[in-house]
């Protein structure tokens, strides 16, 4: 036992209290010398002593009790300590590259999980273990499970998620609560998939709770093959050429070249070698003919390598769909441009594009091209649609600026309708197409306007947009690397943001402003569209888009990414009509992608149906498993969502019991979420802040049987392991005080010197 005191004062008053006190005896002393004459001076002598003596004592006895001694005392745990050990049970674990201190000798490297077993169940580190603790073993890899030292299986570890932070949490939530516990023994690569794991370490820090992490693994070099498209769905016209491009990816494989092969039905149809250059990137690009109706599977698939990691992602499948034999198109500009001019005349070029281009050249002079297979008309009138009939003669309409020079008192209903009833598509192209105030376009615009303009933009697909065909911009590199070789728009109109209910499929960051977004999303909005009834709006902020037509040097394939971008846009909202002819049901898929961790979701919609009637039924198929889903009302559509389903392909058929057609199906992909077999190398770093945020230690192999001793000393740092018990609050102390005070004053009392 130790003391160690806890004075109410500093040492400075104490001090000066207990002279004041010895100050008082000397002044009492000075005071009792003048009396001797009253009594023999041998029996004064001998009582003064004494006296002098028990005063000295008492003023100790009450300093040592203003100095509030605590004695530090061990603890005595009447039950042993929880210690919980987090085993990773995530794929990643695994990884044969672990050097184990018990394995047999000449075994060399073993998986990870192994290594971590044949230590935990060392029957002297069982031993060492269970005699001082209470053993909560748990796996964890997307959950957290029991298990036991004893009857742990051998079983190879297959999780997809290493969640350590929430393995963490909920271990240390318990552990905070339990009266003795040793913290948390971490056993795992240190390779989390989530992202709130730091956060987890600061509450068991909050909860007193040790991390004890010891990481299993190295580094490892990484071995996979990837493919990517740039879109999950390219457009053609009825029976047209369409070229389907995709990406191989490829890290650990240098200086080889791998086959990559193209199927369709199932059956391969062509084969392509494709050497990836020094970024690991190569592009692979077929031509196909659209069907003539609905859509068609094409899949990229390249063979699985030695030592890959992950052969789950070698193949990505493409939707060839039909959009109809041509699309006919009404461009109307109110302050011709050069972005106009080109627009125009990639549009004629093309066999497939049925179109009408109103100028207005002055206040008083207006001139109409009309385009239809390569034969070109030129009047010196305005054709601009003046009746819903002449306006449902188009499927998309384009305004340019000063579109409002083109309206009367009937236009905006007319566009409203031709929108809204009709299913056409409106397009704001080159930024907002009026000055000042509108209302009767701005009701229809998905994006709000700031006022002024930003110059010199670099356009930026958002994670919404990079799945959208009208970015399928051509065959030679990645959509970004092809997007950076495009020359910057000119200037874009500043916004506010996008409507409710918009989508933004790409922003842009200012180059001169060293304004860079990679997503786009944090600068100004470019591209966006809405539903609006059962067309949709689209708004495109963008003014100089008419350099992309140049061709720069070496760069032959960016002379088409602007005929491409228009065609597809048109395709695209061609495409996005609800209905099918004669239809009164229509199906959509919130997307033809999804991971294994969303949710698939279809929208549902009828028009001309007695909803008291309808019944709608979804059946999803695929994988070797089959799922009924029961649509729900939303609003004035119906919603069905199901899963998160297995990666794979599944068809989805709606079965309507009254209206046309009687079912509607379509595929969808699911693809796998997981990242544990992306990167397979161990992150001692990270399971090192861990330790060290929570007040707790990294430990190795050979330590894990002296976590007791370790577990102590942490407790003795932390004096968790000792409890303090003040002193000087004994009966017998208190006692003493008083029978030396009682001496003291009857020695003076017997010698009448009170």
């Amino acid at each position: 036992m130790s003391l160690i005191y806890f004075p109410p004062w500093s040492a400075r008053v104490i001090a000066a209290l207990a002279l004041a006190l010895v100050v008082l005896a000397a002044v009492r002393w000075w005071r009792e010398m003048a009396i001797p004459s009253l009594r023999s001076v041998h029996s004064f002598a001998a009582i003064f002593q004494l006296s002098v003596l028990l005063r000295l004592v008492i003023i100790g006895l009450l300093v040592f009790v203003i100095l509030n001694p605590q004695a530090i005392i061990p603890r005595e745990h009447k039950d042993k300590s929880r210690l919980t050990i987090l085993l990773d049970s995530s794929a990643s674990m695994n990884t044969r590259d672990a050097q184990s201190a018990i394995a047999p000798t000449g075994s060399g490297t073993v998986p990870r999980y192994s290594a971590a077993i044949r230590c935990l169940t060392n029957p002297a580190t069982l031993v060492a273990l269970n005699k001082e603790f209470q053993v909560d073993l748990r796996l964890f890899d997307r959950d957290t499970r029991q298990s036991d030292l004893s009857r742990i299986g051998t079983n190879a570890p297959a999780g997809d998620v290493s969640d350590i932070g929430k393995a963490v949490m909920s271990a240390a939530t318990e552990l905070g609560e339990t009266k003795a516990q040793a913290g948390i023994l971490l056993v795992s690569d240190g390779q989390a998939t989530t992202l709130n794991t730091e956060e987890a370490a600061q509450l068991a820090l909050a909860r007193s709770v040790p991390l004890w992490t010891w990481t299993v693994g190295g580094p490892v070099s990484r071995h996979d093959l990837w493919m990517e498209t740039a879109s999950s769905e390219v457009l053609g016209f009825s029976g047209a050429d369409v070229e389907l491009a995709a990406t191989l990816h490829q890290a650990g494989y240098p200086d080889r070249s791998f086959r990559v092969e193209i199927l369709h039905g199932g059956q391969v149809i062509e084969t392509r070698d494709v050497l990836p250059g020094t970024n690991g990137t190569g592009r692979v690009a077929i031509r196909v003919k659209a069907p003539d109706a609905g859509e068609e599977r094409y899949v990229f698939r390249v063979p699985p390598q030695p030592e890959e990691a992950d052969a789950a992602n070698n193949e990505r499948a493409v939707f060839v769909r039909a959009v109809g034999k041509q699309v006919r198109v009404l461009v109307a500009e109110g302050q011709p441009h050069w972005d106009t001019k080109f627009l125009v005349q990639s549009l004629k070029r093309d066999p497939k594009v049925d179109l009408t281009a109103v100028y207005r050249l002055n206040a008083s002079r207006r001139v109409t091209v009309l385009s239809t297979v390569g034969n070109e008309t030129r009047v010196e009138s305005d054709l601009f649609p003046r009746t819903q009939e002449q306006m449902n003669n188009f499927d998309v309409i384009v305004l340019g600026r000063g579109a409002e020079s083109f309206f009367d008192a009937q236009t905006s209903a007319l566009l409203s309708d031709f929108v809204g009833r009709r299913g056409g598509s409106l397009v704001f192209a080159r930024g907002k197409p009026y000055g000042g105030r509108f209302e009767p376009l701005a009701k229809l615009e998905p994006v709000a306007w700031g006022n002024g303009l930003t110059p010199v933009v670099k356009m930026r697909p958002t994670e919404a947009g990079r799945d959208n065909p009208i970015f399928d911009l051509g065959s030679a590199g990645t959509l970004d690397e092809l997007l950076e070789r495009l020359p910057a728009l000119d200037q874009v109109s500043v916004t506010l943001g996008e409507k409710p209910l918009a989508v933004v499929l790409a922003g842009g960051d200012n180059r001169e402003a060293g304004d860079v977004h990679a997503s786009g999303s944090e600068g100004p909005v470019l591209v966006a569209y809405q539903r609006y009834g059962q067309g949709k709006t689209l708004s495109l902020n963008a003014s100089g888009l008419w350099r992309w037509s140049f061709r720069e040097t070496g760069q032959e394939e960016s002379e088409a990414a602007y005929r491409r971008f228009w065609l597809s846009l048109l395709q695209w909202l061609l495409a996005g009509t609800e209905f099918l002819p004669g239809a009164d049901v229509s199906l959509s898929s919130a997307r033809r992608y999804y991971s294994s961790e969303q949710p698939v979701q279809f929208l549902i919609s009828t028009r001309n149906l007695d909803r008291a009637t309808y019944q709608p039924h979804l059946v999803i198929q695929g994988q070797g498993q089959s799922v009924e889903v029961q649509p729900r009302e939303r609003g004035e559509s119906f919603i069905a969502e199901a899963g998160p389903l297995t990666p794979g392909t599944y068809k989805v058929t709606l079965r309507n019991n009254v209206g046309k057609p009687a079912e509607l199906s379509q595929d969808v992909e699911v693809v796998s979420a997981s990242i544990e077999k992306k990167e397979l190398s161990a992150n001692p770093e990270l399971m090192r802040t861990l330790a060290e945020i929570s007040g707790g230690a990294v430990v190795k192999e050979q330590d894990v049987a002296r976590l007791p001793e370790i577990v102590r000393q942490w407790e003795a740092a932390r004096q968790i392991a000792h409890r303090q018990q003040p002193v000087w609050d004994r009966w017998w102390l208190m006692t003493l005080l008083l029978a030396l005070l009682g001496a003291e004053w009857w020695a003076r009392r017997k010698e009448g010197l009170l």
